[in-house]
């Protein structure tokens, strides 16, 4: 029986990337058809989704305060198009999603995408309202066990409502060398180490203990240059960190980049010292792409990078072990080599398909009270018990 599903976000997430279009790619098209809402205007995402025949929509809630008409719009909208499961992602469509699917009498999930930066930083009507909205869910899925233990934990929600799906993503196509050649030659790049970090631009990222580690670093390796790519809030605040500390020769701003591939390919490595992260989708592009990796053990990160296997991992905040961890890495290219051809062989057990198969199981279960074996639930214990060091590993 078709079951349509319809994929609630908001204006600032709207975005053309490879997350959402793979749903509307590899979903089932038979048993589970897809439509899209934005609870502002049409964006990039889907202006695509119109050219490809996928149905789309928006609320038009320019604020919060047209909240009240776009869950209005909403519940008709999933009443009209007779939806049976919204599922909605990040914070604001799910606060909107839950109440405008209850007066429409479909099945409520929505994807928890954050970690514990709200509650790490005191803010406490988000994380209360998050837990409000998690109890009150059909279900959950986390995309990570770190998420999955922090909702059980600190918001009380019940485990049995809460499924982990890890995020997956396509393989990467090579990039040539050629292509790689041009895009050093526009960034005007050296002869020296390129340490990349792909991340927004915000406090949860841990940007300015990666400047602390910086003269660390180029004082064991000699020179290096950071590329940082990613836009947000805090761009103002840490460039004139940058200027302050003197690392202008070393710090690149790149801004929102779409030749994501090109970057990683020619980086040495890739960095991602987060204080709070829930999965890390940045680390498979770069594994999968066989680029070493030093991350922090934040969230989700370890789920995905195995320590001392496909990349280093250090605490949280240390910028001296992050120094480290970086130095050893330019300093050692056998363990570089060695730490990049087993992420490739890693990030190839998170897949697209595997995530889209993690939904529909979900959505199984919502729809019929029956979870399936194959579902989501069991998908964390598949990826580690097919990991670089398991016995029945597929790497």
């Amino acid at each position: 029986m078709r079951q349509k599903i319809c994929h609630l976000l908001d204006n600032d997430r709207n975005l053309d990337t490879p997350y959402f279009w793979s749903i509307v790619r590899q979903h089932d098209r038979e048993q589970f058809p897809v439509i899209f809402c934005t609870t502002s205007r049409a964006g990039a995402l889907q202006q695509r989704l119109h050219e490809s025949g996928t149905p789309q929509f928006s609320l038009g809630a320019a604020s919060r305060w047209q909240y009240s008409m776009a869950i209005l719009r909403l519940a008709r909208l999933l009443r009209r198009e007779k939806v049976s499961v919204l599922h909605a992602h990040f914070f604001d469509p799910t606060c909107i999603g839950l109440l405008a699917a209850r007066l429409a009498g479909v099945r409520f999930v929505f994807t928890r995408h954050h970690s514990d930066h709200n509650s790490r930083i005191g803010k406490k009507w988000h994380t209360r309202i998050d837990a409000w909205c998690a109890r009150r869910a059909d279900q959950v899925i986390a995309v990570s066990e770190a998420t999955r233990r922090l909702m059980i934990e600190n918001e009380g929600v019940p485990a049995q409502k809460i499924t982990t799906v890890y995020n997956g993503i396509n393989p990467i196509p090579a990039v040539s060398p050629e292509t790689v050649l041009k895009v050093r030659s526009e960034l005007g790049l050296g002869p020296q180490p390129v340490l990349l970090m792909l991340a927004r631009l915000h406090e949860e990222k841990g940007h300015r203990y990666l400047f602390d580690a910086i003269p660390e670093v180029v004082s064991r390796v000699g020179p290096i240059t950071l590329l940082l790519g990613g836009d947000g809030s805090y761009r103002s605040a840490l460039e004139a960190e940058v200027r302050a500390r003197g690392l202008e020769q070393v710090v690149r701003f790149l801004g929102r980049r779409a030749d994501v591939a090109e970057l990683i390919t020619l980086s040495t490595l890739l960095v991602l010292p987060s204080l709070a992260e829930s999965f890390g989708f940045v680390l498979l592009e770069a594994m999968s792409l066989g680029k070493p990796i030093v991350a922090s053990i934040a969230g989700g990160i370890p789920e995905v990078v195995s320590d001392g296997e496909t990349g280093l991992l250090v605490p949280i905040a240390d910028a001296h072990l992050l120094a480290d961890a970086v130095c050893r890495i330019l300093e050692a290219p056998e363990l570089a080599r060695s730490l990049g051809e087993n992420g490739r062989k890693r990030a190839a057990l998170f897949t697209f398909e595997m995530m889209i198969r993690g939904y529909e199981a979900v959505y199984d279960t919502v729809l019929t009270g029956v979870a399936k074996a194959s579902g989501g639930a069991s998908q964390s214990q598949l990826v580690m018990s097919n990991s670089l060091g398991g016995e029945d590993s597929r790497a």
